[in-house]
């Protein structure tokens, strides 16, 4: 896919999300909490299968040169649905292969991020829950 038509069918997952959201939310405002997760480095274990690095697998042991920087995100769905922009930056001399989630909260990148130092995401709670938590990781090498 062109950047472009990635980046409208990025927006337009957004949009659906955020239209399914409107009709099993509470009444009342959308709730978002976002904290520093933890950051996992080499020897401890990982907490999920990271897509497109092979090295990285759940439950073993996170190889030398990978850094995983977590940003842990809830989610209470109000009346309009809402999410969070959560701003990754690899440390010096690193960058971003992919990203993980462990838990139920959602996530999407709108644009390319691959071989770069930081990027954006945007988190949002699934279009049939009411309230999601989980925690976003990027795995840096």
């Amino acid at each position: 896919m062109t950047k472009p038509t990635r980046f409208l069918a990025a927006v337009a997952c957004v949009a659906a999300v955020g239209g399914a959201g409107t009709a099993v939310a509470a009444d009342g405002p959308t709730q978002i909490a976002v904290q520093a997760a933890p950051t996992l480095s080499a020897g401890q274990t990982a907490p999920f299968d990271a897509a497109g690095v092979r090295p990285v697998r759940r439950g073993k042991p996170i190889p030398r040169g990978y850094v995983l920087i977590g940003q842990q995100v809830d989610v209470q769905r109000g009346a309009r649905s809402a999410g969070a922009a959560l701003l990754f930056r690899c440390p010096r001399g690193k960058t971003l292969r992919t990203f993980g989630v462990v838990g139920n909260a959602g996530f999407t990148a709108t644009r390319d991020y691959v071989r770069h130092r930081q990027t954006t995401v945007v988190s949002f709670a699934p279009p049939t829950l009411e309230h999601a938590t989980g925690t976003v990781y990027a795995v840096c090498r």
